[in-house]
């Protein structure tokens, strides 16, 4: 079981989930650097910074959906499928940027003033793809029957039978 590369993915995964959460904190509650004046002619400060703020709320559930699916993955011992991967893929490559974004690493942030409203535009596409294709294979790996997911039942029922 320690050996299985799924079981560091989720432990990596889980440990990003925790920073992922200060950094959408610290972007929605302070004003970010890189947003402080409108640009060029695309037009207001808000209108931008609420397609940020939209890319932000499509990276949590992508990296919870993500979680999921490796946990399940996990724990009963299926394989992955492209679906999986293709929709990780889409939902990491959506939270790096965001996240080189939000930390303004090697001057991402200046460049994408100059950009304006492309690259939100691009990732809100690009995790909602990866939400959605994470979301259809949880559906097609979550159990039918709760009570033969949990690790602990023995087919023991604590309560009369209906």
């Amino acid at each position: 079981m320690l050996t299985d590369v799924r079981l560091w993915l989720l432990i990596i995964l889980s440990i990003a989930m925790l920073f992922t959460i200060e950094a959408i904190e610290e972007f929605v509650e302070g004003s970010w650097p890189q947003l402080k004046r409108p640009y060029d002619f695309w037009g207001t400060f808000g209108e931008l910074r609420n397609l940020w703020i939209a890319v932000a709320m499509f990276v949590l559930p992508g990296l919870v959906l993500t979680i999921l699916n490796l946990a399940i993955l996990l724990i009963r011992d299926l394989p992955h499928s492209s679906v999986h991967v293709l929709g990780t893929i889409f939902v990491v490559v959506g939270w790096l940027v965001f996240l080189l974004t939000a930390i303004n690493l090697a001057g991402i942030g200046t460049y994408l003033r100059t950009v304006g409203f492309v690259v939100p535009l691009a990732l809100l596409l690009i995790l909602g793809v990866g939400d959605l294709l994470l979301l259809i294979s949880l559906f097609d790996i979550f159990p039918d029957d709760l009570r033969s997911f949990l690790p602990f039942d023995n087919g023991e029922t604590n309560g009369p039978d209906v």
